[in-house]
């Protein structure tokens, strides 16, 4: 949040303002973290089945540069990261910080566009494929995760995380639910359902 409301003002903002009353409407009706998953899971295998994925950098990189800035931006502003989408732009195409922010939160982005760009890179239609190969491993996953945070690990480490919790590795302790109520699983569940997922994605079949 960008400021403070008082009690008093909250009160006459929800009882009085009817844009108010409609951004509750729209929260009560926003859908269900394991929908958003459900439905990002059914797209996935839609798009894989019946176009066999994405096209490659090398056939769209502009569109690819725009989906790795805008990605870069959201997924790490999900975290709190409060760059905006014009210093992430700055920050990952021409390697200039702009702004008064932590280190932190530029490494955070940098490892995370890092990351992703290797995903992107990964990225093979089922032709490609070596016949055999899985579309992706639990090994693969990890490493993303190492690249991902070790950059802004290595300048601001998670203050609860022990020296087996760093980038790469799971998570050996409960975390508390999310604001929307979703409760992870408890840490000795972790790798199962990573490894269970990773088993899904390799079902899919691409055309």
């Amino acid at each position: 949040m960008y400021g403070s409301i008082d009690r008093g003002q909250s009160v006459h903002l929800v009882a009085d303002e009817p844009a108010a009353r409609g951004a509750l409407d729209v929260a009560r009706s926003r859908p269900s973290r394991e929908d958003v998953y459900l439905r990002l899971h059914t797209q996935i295998e839609e798009l894989w089945t019946g176009l066999g994925g994405l096209p490659t950098p090398g056939e769209a990189g502009p569109i690819w540069l725009g989906i790795w800035l805008e990605e870069a931006h959201h997924s790490t502003a999900l975290e709190g990261n409060t760059l905006v989408l014009k210093q992430v732009a700055e920050l990952l195409a021409e390697g200039r910080a702009v702004g008064d922010k932590q280190l932190a939160e530029y490494m955070e982005v940098r490892g995370y566009a890092s990351a992703a760009e290797w995903v992107y890179q990964q990225g093979l239609s089922s032709h490609e494929r070596e016949p055999g190969r899985e579309l992706m491993t639990v090994r693969e996953v990890r490493d993303v995760h190492a690249a991902a945070l070790r950059p802004v690990w290595d300048v601001a480490p998670h203050d609860h995380a022990t020296r087996a919790e760093g980038p790469g590795s799971f998570r050996e302790h409960d975390i508390h639910p999310f604001p929307e109520g979703m409760t992870p699983p408890a840490w000795p569940l972790v790798a199962a359902e990573v490894t269970g997922w990773v088993e899904r994605v390799n079902r899919l079949v691409g055309r």
